[in-house]
């Protein structure tokens, strides 16, 4: 009884040291001139990276698919989707440099739509992908074989 105690206590203590840690990490850092804005930069990127991590994971399920029909659907949609990355991660860039125009204004106010499209993008990029695979045998199937 007493190591499920001091296990508990131990990952308690353990959680605060980490938290200790990457508040003293931030502290430090944010003294460095100019990592504020890096920082804010990254904030703005990742999602663009992440769904390019999406987009080329689903460039690879691509060679897998049997169906010419779906690969043909996915690479059109995979395309729209990288194209429209690349361009909503230009307009964020953008705005982040303060770039002063009226377009960017109005991308500023529904940028977040951009990242609904991409995640849509990636569902019916997957689907397609899921249609054109012949269907799952289900577990009484696979065990009657």
């Amino acid at each position: 009884m007493l190591l499920i105690i001091g296990s508990f206590i131990g990952f308690i203590l353990l959680i605060a040291l980490i938290f200790f840690l990457f508040r003293l990490f931030s502290i430090t850092v944010f003294y460095i001139p100019g990592f504020d804005l890096f920082f804010q930069y990254v904030i703005i990127a990742i999602p663009y990276f992440l769904f390019f991590a999406a987009y080329y994971y689903l460039y690879n399920k691509i060679k897998l698919c049997k169906s010419k029909a779906s690969r043909i659907i996915a690479r059109i949609l995979l395309s729209m989707g990288c194209a429209i990355g690349l361009v909503t991660l230009f307009l964020s860039t953008a705005i982040f440099l303060h770039v002063k125009s009226d377009a960017l204004r109005v991308f500023e106010d529904n940028g977040h739509y951009a990242l609904i499209a991409q995640i849509i993008v990636i569902f019916l990029t997957a689907a397609t992908l899921a249609s054109g695979d012949e269907k799952e045998k289900d577990w009484k199937e696979r065990t009657n074989e």
